[in-house]
């Protein structure tokens, strides 16, 4: 089978394995990503971490996993996900175990670092995966089965999450998920291979390291990749900043909820999450133009937090109800993926896709940090300010994507 076919009869069921392994490592890691805004506080509060601190420890794990998203891109394309993932995720379940036995501010900065970076692979080697196990115009159909299906991560991280720790505790929860997530790193490495037996590798895919960090070189110069970038910096931020940290912290102060109600609509956050994906995922080979897409959902989102920020005293089922729309909205992640993959033969995925998410991921930890800062700057009016300054960012990203892969046909590129 040459690079970019579909896979024969005799390699769907492997195909599936991997699908079905891959969503389970990357719903694991969303559990770990969305959980901030459920464990931070408790964690806080037994450990005696200042409010002011909090931005930063929900941040670092983004940050974390962003300065690896390039040397990951380089990894994969050039060792592959089968023995790459196995040596990241292992140090994420030692996060987890640091984080059980945390005393201090330092050691819960070190398991979120840890958890950052080991969890920093799991969608890049998926992707990886998909490019060779599956055909090129099924990528985004099976990046949004994969989404819905690691949901289960992101579901129990917030009401399920909530009441678990209400009732045990969260030290306990950290260990059952390293358990958890050692079985599941241990059923990877039986059931990956890199690609099917039939599958040629191009005759461009790199065969050392050095290879692979010149090819970097030409995925950064592509034409438009720079303006393409700048709408995966806001892709997945607005929504990982409420549902990963500082939607618990906004329901406890302006509307009073406890935990378990806090819990109950980052719930229905997380459950938006894979209709959405189950939505955007087909879209895509419905629509002609991807970038038709993006712009609608974006442009909802920005009408979101516009109502967020100029209105500070809407009724509860109206937040609720703009959460859980920014979060569906959220899920236009994977039409912008599949733009990306699409742009790029499959020797580059690696490299161009890990780049894509690299900056989604800072724009994850900046828009966190830039909530704390409006806090920062008013206590009072905040978290508008906050709402106000991510529309802008919206707005802004928009503009730049305009002019992102135009005039490259040679490409395939739906636009």
């Amino acid at each position: 089978m040459s690079s970019g076919q579909a896979t024969q009869k005799s390699v769907s069921v492997r195909a599936y394995y991997i699908f079905l392994i891959s969503a389970v490592l990357f719903g694991i890691g969303q559990f770990h990503r969305l959980s901030g805004a459920v464990t931070i506080p408790p964690i806080a509060n037994d450990i005696g971490i200042a409010v002011e601190n909090l931005g930063g420890i929900a941040a670092i794990l983004f940050f974390t996993s962003a300065v690896l998203q390039i040397p990951n891109g380089l990894l994969l394309d050039r060792y592959g996900p089968r023995r790459v993932m196995p040596f990241y995720v292992g140090a994420a379940i030692v996060g987890c175990l640091v984080m059980a036995f945390a005393q201090s501010f330092e050691e819960v900065l070190l398991s979120r670092m840890l958890l950052g970076g080991g969890f920093s692979v799991t969608m890049m080697s998926a992707y990886v995966l998909f490019a060779k196990w599956f055909p090129v115009d099924r990528f985004a159909t099976i990046a949004s089965w994969m989404m819905a299906a690691s949901s289960i991560g992101s579901i129990l991280a917030s009401y399920p999450l909530a009441y678990f720790i209400e009732t045990f505790g969260w030290r306990p929860a950290y260990f059952i998920v390293a358990a958890f997530t050692l079985l599941a790193v241990f059923i990877g490495v039986m059931v990956i291979r890199d690609a099917p037996d039939e599958y040629v590798q191009d005759a461009k895919q790199p065969t050392t390291l050095i290879a692979s960090i010149k090819g970097y070189v030409e995925v950064l110069k592509f034409p438009g990749f720079f303006y393409f970038l700048a709408m995966g910096f806001v892709a997945f931020g607005p929504s990982t900043a409420i549902l990963g940290m500082w939607g618990g912290p906004y329901l406890q102060d302006i509307y009073g909820l406890d935990g378990v109600a806090r819990g109950e609509i980052l719930f229905m956050m997380v459950v938006a999450i894979p209709v959405g994906a189950l939505f955007f995922g087909p879209l895509d080979r419905v629509i002609p133009s991807r970038k038709m897409i993006v712009y609608t959902a974006v442009g909802f989102e920005i009408v979101a937090f516009t109502v967020l920020g100029l209105n500070d005293g809407l009724p509860l089922w109206a937040i609720a109800g703009l959460f859980v729309s920014i979060a569906f909205l959220q899920q236009h992640y994977i039409v912008l993926a599949a733009q990306c993959r699409a742009a790029f033969p499959d020797y580059f995925v690696g490299r161009a896709n890990s780049t894509l998410n690299m900056v989604s991921i800072l724009g994850v930890g900046g828009m966190q940090m830039l909530v704390g800062w409006g806090l920062w700057l008013s206590p009072e009016h905040g978290y508008e300010i906050s709402f106000l300054g991510i529309a802008a960012l919206l707005v802004t990203a928009c503009i730049f994507y305009f002019w992102s892969f135009t005039g490259n046909p040679e490409n395939n590129l739906k636009e």
